[in-house]
């Protein structure tokens, strides 16, 4: 009976060896599909400067996008500011563009086609005064 119990003792171990060794292997196999190929260590097996590196990195990097951001609100204020400057001036454009427009059409009669009066601004000039024959 005691050799009966040393078999079946030394049997439990070599079946969970067994189903360990079969569990590993069908791990692998996922991993090989799901394209890991690569294990990836365990948080217990990096060391302290390991981790200690990563922490750093990933403040710095937080670090960097709160300097992105006040750049990008400081730009934003700087447009706002040059967009207030931009709108009066676009209106005061528009109305000299307005006024130089009817200034051009003030000697030309109701069709635009030449003078409304008979007589150009130029014609002081042209010889037709008595005179200056």
């Amino acid at each position: 009976m005691a050799d009966d119990q040393r078999s079946a003792s030394g049997m439990v171990p070599a079946m969970v060896e067994a189903f360990t060794g079969q569990l590993r292997a069908v791990t692998e196999g996922l991993e090989q599909l799901a394209g890991l190929g690569q294990r990836v260590p365990l948080p217990g097996a990096m060391s302290a400067a390991q981790l200690t590196s990563i922490a750093d990195s990933i403040a710095a990097q937080r670090r960097s996008i709160e300097a992105l951001k006040a750049q990008l609100s400081s730009f934003d204020q700087q447009l706002a500011a040059l967009e207030q400057i931009l709108g009066p001036l676009a209106q005061w454009s528009g109305t000299w563009a307005e006024l130089e427009q009817r200034l051009l059409n003030l000697g030309r009669g109701p069709g635009g086609q030449g003078p409304a009066t008979g007589s150009s601004p130029d014609s002081s000039l042209s010889g037709d005064r008595p005179g200056f024959r």
